[in-house]
């Protein structure tokens, strides 16, 4: 198939409808709150494998797109991540809602996704190849550090201390690990405390629903002089914006794209390395976690840069690079094409049409999310009872609809009063809902099937290369972390001694 011939199949008028109902329904998704971009991609399988090959993972691919975008509009202005990814987002966007700045906020948002998503795409294209060398490199024994690196930056950036953040971490592991074994399973329950709600663990969609969503309803309900957001009207596009940190958004998309190639990480740490990244670079640092506009590039285009990147080892290796491409890995099994080096090897318009069905879901969902900008901000301007009895009903259906159980509904008013506690006490949600997401399916499966892979040693955990330069990079986090503080305060000291002589 020559050039020519895949832009014509590229922009035949049903594949482009195709790709704009693939990014609207993606958008949807990811936008309510619990309709994770999982569960989205999962309801729209169904109709992909009523389509041959190539529609199919076009339309799964423009789905993905659109509902990683889509978690950021729910993260700007209620401040409940539509998706897990979106978590970083609200750090600093919702900071800018409540200061008139959401139109701001979101335009930034759709012009950061849609840089991530752009070069996320074309680095599949140009270093396919190259990417997939390092996939061979991570055994368990990466992935476990891997994910801890993730919750320790996670905690490290978040608002409150540090070591607060660790705490809010280390109590998200424990929720995870609640309910029945990895690697066992229904044979080893645990922490359940007899409560048969519980045998298949705390759900992390209901217990996130929980921790943003209702926490910030109880949070305006106790607080007598809560109002409506302010709305002041700005521009549609946010070109001014990127331009300035262009150097920042390619640094943190090229991170989001290589996360991406490693399997099962996914854009949930991909946005926390991202917006790490666009910290450390910063010259403004004290903005961060109080509306910066560099943060909320660094989560974005990270997270959407990703998404590309999870298709590299699907189709290269035919292992899934996250939950999504693991459905779109299912779609493929069911029509009978198995992915892996022979499949590229000998189909190579494949990824090629892949690449611009991304590259096209991108420029749709910027159209799409920059002119709705200001209608969703005009909603904002309904009495507080009515936003606020709207954000419950969605919350209540975000939770049930899950895993369709009355009892996770329970579960998220349980955690809606767990996160306003947290928030009175200042310690950080975003790295509890990290360790809900990374505790049982990475960090404890993971080290499980490392331990018995290395026939019960640890010694792997502490010798593999990649291993080691996990360590060596969380040493140098959290040794900064917590010994910054004590050098500043001995100068401090010694400098007041030295005027008092």
């Amino acid at each position: 198939m020559d050039i020519l011939q895949m832009l014509s199949e590229a922009f035949a008028p049903d594949i482009v409808l195709l790709l704009m109902a693939g990014v609207c329904i993606g958008i949807i998704g990811g936008a309510l709150p619990g309709i994770s971009s999982t569960t989205t991609a999962a309801l729209m399988a169904t109709f992909a494998l009523t389509m041959d090959v190539t529609h199919a993972v076009m339309f799964m691919a423009a789905t993905q797109v659109g509902s990683t975008y889509g978690g950021s509009i729910s993260a700007s202005i209620l401040n409940i991540p539509g998706t897990p990814a979106s978590a970083a987002t609200a750090l600093e966007a919702y900071p800018m809602a409540q200061r008139g700045e959401g139109q701001k906020a979101l335009a930034v948002n759709v012009m950061a996704s849609f840089w991530g998503n752009t070069i996320g795409a074309l680095l599949l294209l140009i270093i396919f190849p190259l990417a997939l060398s390092l996939v061979l490199y991570f055994g368990s024994w990466e992935m476990f550090w891997f994910s801890i690196f993730g919750l320790v930056i996670c905690a490290q950036l978040s608002r409150g201390d540090f070591k607060k953040g660790l705490l809010s971490a280390c109590l998200g592991l424990i929720f995870a690990f609640v309910g029945s074994d990895p690697i066992y399973g229904a044979g080893g329950m645990r922490f359940t405390l007899g409560i048969r709600a519980l045998k298949d663990g705390i759900g992390l969609i209901p217990a996130m629903v929980g921790l943003y969503g209702m926490s910030e309803v109880f949070t305006t309900l106790t607080n007598g002089n809560a109002k409506p957001l302010p709305v002041k009207k700005d521009k549609l596009f946010a070109f001014k914006e990127i331009w300035k940190y262009k150097w920042t958004t390619l640094k943190v998309a090229v991170v989001g794209f290589l996360i991406g190639v490693v399997p099962g990480v996914g854009s949930n740490i991909a946005s926390w390395v991202g917006y790490s990244q666009a910290r450390s670079a910063s010259k403004n640092k004290e903005a961060f976690g109080n509306g910066s506009v560099e943060g909320l590039i660094g989560s974005e285009a990270s997270n959407n840069a990703c998404a590309p990147g999870a298709y590299a080892p699907l189709l290269a290796l035919g292992i899934p690079g996250d939950g999504i491409t693991a459905i779109v890995l299912g779609v493929l099994t069911v029509q009978g094409v198995q992915t892996g080096a022979t499949f590229a090897r000998n189909n190579p318009e494949f990824i090629y049409l892949l690449v611009l069905s991304i590259l096209l879901a991108g420029v749709f969902f910027l159209l799409i999310g920059s002119f709705l900008c200001r209608p969703i901000l005009k909603a904002l301007s309904a009495p507080l009872p009515i936003i606020m009895a709207t954000v419950i009903c969605l919350c209540s259906m975000g939770a049930f609809s899950s895993a369709s159980r009355e009892s996770d509904i329970v579960i998220m008013f349980v955690f809606g009063v767990i996160g306003l506690l947290m928030k009175k006490s200042k310690i950080p949600i975003a790295p509890m809902v990290l360790g809900l997401v990374v505790g049982k399916d990475l960090i404890d499966s993971n080290f499980r099937r490392a331990i018995l892979a290395g026939r019960g040693s640890l010694a792997p955990f502490f010798t593999r290369p990649f291993s080691l330069a996990l360590i060596a990079l969380l040493l140098i986090v959290v040794l900064k972390d917590l010994l910054a503080p004590v050098i500043k305060r001995r100068r401090k000291q010694t400098a007041s001694v030295n005027e008092a002589e």
